[in-house]
């Protein structure tokens, strides 16, 4: 008679017992990185919705301004530093976003370009490519 190597029944329900353990581990690793991505695409949507929000603040503030001086008070006392000469800076979103204000007046014309970009660990170094910027130009009292 021969002895061969054959699966008990037990042998083969354990079996596949370890196979149907593995396609769900195989299966919970493709959800949870799926969810992890789709977490992380939703963070960094936040985080840039709050970049618009603060561009668009900045600009409001501007064009409501009359006077140089009034749109140095306003943008200092929403969190910018610098002047009318430097420009100005706000980092925001624990330091992960920085705007950048630069100023030209021609006569009573401010011309402002505003720069959003991802900074990098919070410092100041060379900015990355701008993912957001904005061009206004706004008349203070007095006209031309």
């Amino acid at each position: 008679m021969k002895t061969g190597n054959r699966l008990s029944s037990g042998n083969l329900m354990l079996l596949e017992l370890v196979f149907a353990i593995i396609f769900f581990c195989l299966a919970m690793a493709a959800s949870m990185s799926v969810f992890g991505n789709a977490y992380e695409m939703s963070s960094r949507a936040e985080d840039q919705d709050a970049a618009l929000r603060e561009t668009d603040s900045a600009a409001e503030i501007i064009r409501s301004s009359e006077t140089k001086e009034e749109m140095d008070s306003l943008l200092t006392a929403a969190g910018f530093t610098g002047s009318m000469e430097t420009g100005y800076e706000k980092l925001f979103c624990d330091d992960r976003y920085r705007l950048t204000i630069s100023l030209s007046e021609s006569g009573k014309l401010i011309q402002a370009d505003m720069l959003c970009y991802s900074a990098k660990d919070g410092t100041q170094s060379e900015p990355m490519e701008p993912f957001y910027d904005l061009s206004i130009k706004h008349a203070l009292k007095g006209g031309l």
